[in-house]
């Protein structure tokens, strides 16, 4: 048995655990993933990642590449409920809380949603984060796993083989979807309401054709006598989601490829049609989270830390949220910058916005299509799309408290600590930039024209601590001049977003939310003032005095 040592296992290889490796090779840090299948996943599964995950894809330099990699054109909502694919008779749904298509997010953020199978973002990831040098192991499986005071020590099979491999790592992210086998071998129970539906999810193909009449839809609620699901289109590729009652007796095995080819018939309205069988895969709608995000020096993100109704499409998008949050405090511990007490920061922020989250889920699958939901759902009060999408608060001192609101309206920013940092469109030497893409690069201090201190005890902390921190001043452009260059401020919005002023300074956090905020210089104190609110965002509780 070959021994090995890594800085992060990562156990599963689908969308979370790719984006996981991506996002933290991006700091160096030295990865193993572990995937039990072959390769990335050939079912379609989410269709759609929203604005705020599409902020994060940009700030991790894909944002393009994801957009490449053929998107589906939509037409109106692209929600749509019908008797059939082909029947005439349709109409689109336009749920109460979610903005048309064409509206886009240029208001609150750099980047618009994207629809994309699931089948086709994957390959993407693993790409990047292959190119950035992430050792992706498909066909291998974590065996077992121990944890010691310094590390974690996991077993790797290689399933075609045989062959395993002890790998020594610092620490350990599962990754590994609902049925996590990693959360279970550490006796994390969840709370929720659990398995709400038994489903199982059909691929055929089948040519369509000029059959949908130009209809595009990310999916189509179809009910008729025969089939009654919900249908995805990509390409000549079609997915049925159909529920079951095991309750009843009922079971994924008796969706047989017979079966499977008459309900494509039923749900296309074309009897006739030509149906090739690929697959059925069962999965169960649940609603629940782990009572826990972490034990010791093994994580859950994705599935393996909370599971969602799929309306919305909520739950790939936070776990790609609590991807972006715990890779850059992996990545900052690892890299000798933060205490490792800011890791457990991760829970207390990333288990209160995945428990929102489950909620407004079940209350989306409750307006959206009148889903037969328990009396406590019918309470819920739905929030709109674009609060849920980028309102989500952090708590400022790290525990959330009575007094913590866990959303603010991202139209109306704050600026306050623990909220997302608002987003700008600023120039600097001629180049467009949002405050997406300052933050990109490590933790960001922006000032006013007038900051010129700030900016100056930035650069003594930088070379100082070698800590990645790079300061900018915001405004007209015309303040005296300082080692950072200027950032134009055209639309004259920075103060009021951001609520400071020309001599204020908000330090942002490598995943784009606010962890500190002054509303003035502070003379011969701002290298300290700035150093104990460094230390802190970074974990650790001794203030420089």
């Amino acid at each position: 048995m070959s021994h090995e040592r890594t800085q992060v296992v990562i156990v599963g290889g689908s969308l979370v655990g790719l984006c996981i490796a991506l996002f933290l090779r991006r700091y160096g840090v030295e990865v193993v993933l572990a995937e039990r299948h072959p390769g990335t996943s050939i079912h379609p599964r989410t269709p759609g990642y929203n604005a705020r995950t599409m902020e994060l894809f940009r700030a991790a330099g894909v944002e393009h590449a994801v957009r490449a990699a053929d998107p589906w054109q939509l037409t109106d909502s692209g929600l749509l409920w019908a008797e059939s694919l082909t029947s005439p008779e349709y109409h689109w749904l336009h749920p109460p809380n979610a903005r048309r298509a064409e509206e886009g997010f240029s208001d609150v953020g750099p980047c618009d949603d994207m629809v994309l199978s699931q089948d086709r973002l994957e390959p993407v990831l693993r790409e990047n984060a292959e190119r950035l040098g992430a050792d992706l192991r498909f066909g291998t499986e974590l065996t077992s796993f121990t944890r010691q005071a310094d590390g974690v020590t996991a077993i790797l099979t290689d399933r075609a083989t045989g062959t395993r491999s002890t790998v020594l790592a610092d620490y350990l992210v599962a990754a590994d979807g609902a049925n996590s086998s990693v959360r279970t071998r550490l006796g994390i129970g969840r709370t929720g309401l659990g398995v709400l539906e038994d489903v199982v999810s059909i691929m055929v193909r089948a040519d369509l054709g000029e059959a949908l009449r130009d209809k595009r839809f990310v999916i189509c609620q179809v009910d008729n006598p025969q089939f009654s699901g919900m249908v995805r289109v990509t390409g000549d590729m079609l997915s049925l989601y159909v529920p079951y009652r095991s309750d009843r007796g009922e079971s994924a095995d008796q969706f047989t490829s017979e079966r499977c080819v008459e309900l494509a018939r039923a749900a296309a309205g074309l009897p006739d049609l030509a149906v090739e069988p690929l697959g059925v895969q069962a999965w169960q709608a649940s609603a629940a989270v782990a009572e826990r995000f972490s034990d010791g020096r093994v994580f859950l993100a994705g599935d393996a830390a909370h599971v969602m109704p799929p309306a919305g499409a909520y739950g790939a998008n936070t776990g790609i949220q609590d991807a972006a949050n715990l890779a850059w405090k992996l990545g900052y511990v690892l890299g000798g910058w933060a205490d490792a007490a800011l890791l457990g920061t991760y829970e207390t922020e990333r288990r209160p916005v995945a428990e929102l989250t489950v909620d407004q889920a079940l209350a989306t699958g409750r307006e959206w299509f009148g889903a037969d939901v328990p009396p406590e759902v019918g309470e819920i009060e739905l929030i709109d799309e674009v609060t849920l999408k980028f309102g989500y608060r952090y708590p400022a001192d790290g525990a959330p408290g009575p007094a913590h609101e866990p959303f603010e309206d991202p139209r109306s920013p704050t600026g306050r600590p623990g909220t997302r940092a608002p987003h700008l469109w600023l120039d600097i030497d001629g180049k467009r930039l949002a405050t997406a893409d300052l933050w990109a690069s490590g933790f960001v201090l922006l000032t006013g024209d007038d900051g010129v201190a700030w900016v100056e005890a930035a650069g003594t902390i930088a070379r100082r601590d070698g800590v990645p921190l790079t300061a900018y001043r915001v405004g007209g452009g015309d303040g005296v001049p300082s080692e950072a260059p200027p950032l134009r401020d055209r639309e004259g919005r920075w103060p009021s977003r951001f609520g400071t002023t020309g001599s204020g300074a908000v330090l942002i956090r490598p995943d784009g939310f606010i962890a500190w905020r002054a509303s003035a210089a502070t003379g011969s104190h701002d290298v300290s003032a700035l150093d104990d609110a460094l230390r802190h965002a970074l974990g650790s509780t001794r203030a420089t005095g």
